[in-house]
């Protein structure tokens, strides 16, 4: 089945009950808002208490209290039910005003005990029926039904599945929890804690053939526990449609959601948004799909590995220019993925850049590379920025380190590379033949496989081949400078084996480089940027 959903744009939007929508968008986008007026537009009794009840839109906002009273009111369902779904309604004014003080994207709701109440009016409706049913089946002869399992027995079998080594206990319409055969009181809980019980009644209350949206539904729990969470109470009302409104990448995948509500931004009257079909972005994986959309930064594709030195490195230099760095892989896949980006006309609205380690490529290389939006280091690796001449000096003066400690440093950079230059020159030179290969273009399609090893003998010829050798060892040759030396020089243990020659680990100079950009005086910061703007290629 499918509910109906009228949409900001006044269209009508089908969503499929059991498949859930997550939505998506940069800070400041007017995601909690247009949620809001989803349920504005939806939702009878939103704006008039006398309003059709055909859908219910019910929205946990991410602006919730968590207290737990020490004693549950517990009214008859119908009155719990509308006290949690529309607010407390003694005189029948609206939701807006009833559930959200007039406030409905910032209001702090206060419905976890009504949440809790409707729970226990739910269990004590279905035992009444259970019980009228067993007696009728007792009163005519017939065989008694099975014992159900009531709402209450439901939260509880889900807490203890997921909490095991803390049990919930909810009987007597109270909430305590229990550890080690100590029982205490629910309001002890942890914030984690409660927050799980809480969307966990929320989810078991909610009416057939509802929309659930919850903003943050990550908010609290524990990386280990959100998902079996969410999949579990998606898998009990497969009779609803739940949308999530989030921030967390690994959770938005999590949901396995053939779409993704992209609200790309709000004028403070109106939204851009429009859903994205995975599918129709093959090229991109969902992870890197899903972090374009969410921000409202101009994004840089870097090579490596979140949280690694080189992407905090990275952070830190185009932090205070409005850049979101995204490290995706190998320089292949920055390539890959930086045009891909570029190709799908939806995604025009963002401006995406890649910056690749100059390795061993040649000026003509790394200028095909800048037309399409991708660039090059000054130097041979993003490690080698560590090092460069003018940080290995401000190293030497923060650590309070010997003068002269900075050229030690030096001179060993330049005698691991004499040392290592033989290879160097071997792994420069096979990848100049690589790329000549990659040159040609065998377009004529009546050239015979003789055609072919004849060109191939020409072009690459002894004579040729020596002479690509050459240029490569004339360039390591000449080499003498530390800034020459990290251009052309390969060794990415680099920044690690340095800092034995201040007197520290290797691990932890890199960190160290990292730990001045952030906590330093901005005359320190502002020094180190200022060294490896020189090194750093300047973007549109």
């Amino acid at each position: 089945m499918s509910i109906t959903i009228k949409f900001p744009q006044n269209e009508d939007i089908f969503l499929e009950e059991g498949k859930p929508i997550v939505v998506l968008g940069a800070n400041g986008a007017g995601k909690t808002r247009f949620s809001v007026k989803i349920e504005e537009l939806n939702d009878g009794k939103f704006n008039n208490w006398n309003g059709q009840e055909d859908l219910l839109i019910h929205r946990i906002s991410a602006q919730k209290s968590l207290s737990i009273y020490d004693n549950i009111s517990i009214q008859d369902y119908e009155s719990s039910s509308k006290s949690l779904f529309y607010g407390d309604t003694g005189q029948y004014t609206n939701k807006i005003n009833s559930r959200y003080k007039s406030n409905p994207a910032t209001f702090l709701l206060d419905d976890y005990n009504k949440a809790l109440s409707l729970l226990f009016a739910e269990e004590n409706r279905q035992l009444q029926e259970a019980h009228a049913i067993d007696k009728n089946a007792i009163l005519n002869g017939n065989d008694r039904p099975s014992p159900i399992t009531t709402v209450v027995e439901c939260a509880t079998d889900i807490w203890n599945e997921l909490l095991p080594q803390r049990r919930i206990d909810l009987k007597g319409n109270g909430v305590h929890a229990k550890y080690h055969n100590e029982r205490y009181h629910g309001k002890e809980m942890s914030d984690g804690e409660r927050v799980m019980l809480y969307m966990i009644c929320q989810v078991l209350v909610l009416k057939p053939n509802s929309l659930l949206i919850i903003d943050e539904p990550e908010l609290h729990i524990h990386k280990a526990i959100v998902n079996k969470l969410w999949d579990k109470l998606e898998g009990i009302r497969q009779d609803c449609v739940f949308m999530y409104i989030t921030h967390d990448l690994t959770f938005a995948l999590s949901r396995n959601t053939e779409k993704v509500l992209w609200i790309r931004e709000f004028n403070g009257t109106d939204w851009s948004y429009e859903f994205l079909e995975a599918s129709d972005y093959s090229d991109l994986p969902y992870e890197l799909l899903y972090e374009i959309v969410g921000t409202r930064q101009k994004i840089i594709f870097v090579e490596g590995e979140k949280n690694s030195y080189d992407h905090f490195l990275y952070q830190e230099i185009f932090r205070e220019q409005g850049y979101h760095v995204i490290p995706c892989g190998g320089c292949q896949d920055v390539v890959k993925f930086v045009k891909s980006k570029r190709a799908y006309q939806k995604l025009n609205s963002i401006e995406v850049y890649g910056i690749v380690d100059r390795d061993f490529r040649t000026d003509a290389e790394i200028a095909s590379l800048q037309a399409d939006g991708i660039f090059c280091l000054s130097v041979a690796e993003v490690e080698n920025l560590f090092v460069v001449p003018g940080i290995l000096d401000i190293i030497e003066e923060q650590l309070g380190c010997q003068e002269g400690t900075a050229q030690i440093a030096k001179e060993f950079i330049k005698i691991l590379f004499l040392k290592n230059k033989e290879n160097q020159i071997g792994e420069a030179f096979i990848k100049e033949i690589n790329h000549q290969l990659t040159l040609k273009n065998f377009s004529n399609k009546k050239l015979t496989p003789k055609d072919i090893k004849e060109h191939l003998d020409v072009e690459f010829s002894i004579v040729k081949i020596q002479e690509f050798f050459e240029a490569k060892k004339q360039q390591f040759d000449a080499a003498n400078t530390t800034d020459e030396i990290l251009k052309i020089f390969n060794f990415k243990e680099l920044s690690k084996k340095i800092g034995s020659k201040f007197g520290i680990s290797g691990n932890e100079y890199p960190q160290r480089v990292i730990n001045l950009l952030k906590r330093n005086p901005n005359d320190i910061r502002k020094k180190i940027l200022n060294i490896l703007s020189e090194y750093i290629p300047e973007l549109p």
